[in-house]
């Protein structure tokens, strides 16, 4: 039996684009038509003291993503674009898969350079957090250098636009090669 929801993980370090990319595949699914949903998994656990008292660090994820899907697919959705840093993605998986059972889930992977890290963090941190998330930024960079789960698609957005990026982003999740839109 086909899994009946199709899910992207679309990832990787503050600024590589996750957002951005997030935004403007949701553009291009919704100029064909094509139903679908976007959740940034940081508004899933936004809360403090993080984690919650009792709680495994990605278990209030798991809760309010397996309750905003059942809402969600409750009303015909079948598409579902999750973004995140997720360092560890084989566990950041499982939650997910846990979530959403049955799921085809797509693990896309957003790199980039140092310098356009850093450019784009500067560009978008102002205020009192610029220096902590640079230096974070660095640190996720570091922590990612390890292998990806089989079946992990890796894009560096270094110098791309990004439209390029969503389209090809569609084409490894929906199929039909990069640019086609389904």
């Amino acid at each position: 039996m086909q899994p009946t929801t199709k899910i992207l993980v679309l990832c990787g370090a503050a600024g590589v684009g996750k957002s951005t990319t997030a935004y403007e595949i949701s553009h291009q699914l919704g100029r064909a038509d094509v139903p679908h949903a976007v959740i940034d998994t940081d508004q899933l656990d936004q809360v403090h003291p993080w984690p919650p008292p009792g709680l495994a660090p990605s278990e209030l994820s798991r809760r309010n993503l397996a309750a905003v899907w059942a809402n969600l697919a409750e009303v015909g959705h079948t598409r579902l674009l999750l973004t995140g840093v997720f360092v560890t993605l084989e566990r950041e998986l499982a939650w997910i898969a846990d979530a959403v059972p049955g799921a085809d889930i797509t693990p896309v992977r957003l790199t980039a350079d140092v310098p356009t890290l850093e450019h784009r963090v500067r560009r978008r941190e102002i205020g009192s957090a610029a220096a902590g998330q640079i230096a974070r930024t660095l640190r996720q960079l570091a922590d990612l250098r390890r292998p990806e789960p089989p079946g992990t698609t890796v894009i560096d957005t270094t110098g791309r636009t990004v439209t390029a990026v969503a389209a090809e982003v569609v084409g490894v999740w929906l199929g039909g090669g990069e640019g086609r839109v389904w």
